[in-house]
């Protein structure tokens, strides 16, 4: 198990201690092992193994009288020893397909259900980072006159993804007008990455008249604003009351404590950022460097829209049933970047 030898009877007391533990949500005493999991010894054997597995930094005593739980430690030998095997139920993966395929036409909200799917199936919550835009292929960008003074820029990629700014304006434009600007926007910038947007428009647009190039340039300075990451628009999230239902977040400050984190998107941000991966990251209570997620785990993995790269998972306590939802966010991931793919 990990990088620490266990002999089998230690192993079979640690796993039942973990997963007693994930169960029921309270220490797992020596009784509890020997009426529940059939070692075949007796109580006080498994008082010894667990003071072995204590010495190792796997399990620790809360209370004097209390059994055992995991240590931060424990977790991370726990999960770095589960295989690959599949713990997401045929019933379930037919159904997250056939809710995620009523979105496939639209990129915004399939994103969203992912977030909602997470949260429903882990019991946690479910979280989803909007792909960087500026990976993103530029599709279209569509004018509408709102008001007198009022323009509204809408800018697609070809994955579906939609940003939109409204800008303020001198003079009122004619629908004509404003369809040959953007008719124009299309044609010249068609193909490129939204990050090359910036840099092409003064030399693909220099020969244009005055009128058109000062509006031009209005909406390259303010596209240049639409397409950074926001977090309160590219974070997506549900499932606030499944963490809060768990018995570790019952008190008044634990419960402070989550209700910060989800104000605090700019934590969830860079915590999913800084660990996002090919592959499954697990980031479990005090391997953290951020305080309000200490006491969380975090298992994430990224998905591709049209090349461009999100990261979706799930946060909850460190007492999560870790092989179930590192299967789902895999799952998920895989479903999410083929369907989008699928559609394009």
């Amino acid at each position: 198990m990990s990088t620490i030898e266990l002999t089998e009877r230690e192993r079979q007391v640690f796993l039942a201690i973990v997963h007693g533990f994930t169960r029921n949500a309270e220490p797992v005493g020596s009784r509890y092992i020997s009426k529940n999991y059939h070692l075949n010894i007796s109580p006080a054997t498994v008082r010894n193994v667990m003071a072995d597995l204590e010495e190792l930094g796997l399990i620790w005593q809360p209370h004097t009288s209390a059994g055992r739980i995991p240590t931060t430690h424990g977790y991370r030998v726990y999960v770095d020893s589960l295989g690959k095997g599949t713990y997401l139920t045929k019933p379930e993966k037919k159904s997250i397909i056939k809710k995620l395929e009523q979105f496939t036409q639209d990129a915004d909200r399939i994103i969203g259900e992912t977030a909602r799917i997470l949260g429903d199936i882990s019991s946690q919550l479910g979280i989803v980072l909007s792909p960087r835009f500026t990976r993103g292929l530029f599709k279209n960008l569509e004018l509408i006159q709102i008001s007198e003074q009022k323009l509204l820029v809408i800018l697609s990629i070809e994955s579906g993804l939609v940003k939109s700014v409204i800008i303020e304006i001198e003079n009122q434009f004619s629908s004509d007008f404003l369809n040959e600007i953007s008719q124009l926007i299309n044609d010249r910038l068609r193909g490129l990455s939204i990050e090359q947007l910036s840099t092409s428009f003064h030399e693909r647009f220099s020969d244009v008249d005055a009128k058109s190039k000062d509006l031009i340039d209005k909406i390259k300075d303010n596209t240049d604003k639409m397409i950074q990451f926001e977090p309160e628009s590219d974070i997506h999230f549900f499932g606030a009351k499944n963490v809060i239902a768990n018995p570790e977040f019952g008190s008044v400050e634990q419960v402070g404590k989550v209700l910060e984190l989800l104000d605090r998107k700019d934590v969830l941000v860079r915590v999913l950022s800084e660990h996002s991966s090919n592959d499954i990251s697990i980031v479990i209570g005090d391997e953290s460097a951020e305080e309000l997620t200490k006491n969380c785990s975090i298992i994430t993995t990224t998905y591709s829209i049209d090349g461009a790269i999100g990261t979706l998972g799930v946060l909850g306590p460190t007492r999560m049933q870790y092989a179930k939802i590192i299967s789902l966010v895999k799952f998920m991931a895989d479903t999410l970047t083929y369907f989008v793919s699928k559609k394009n």
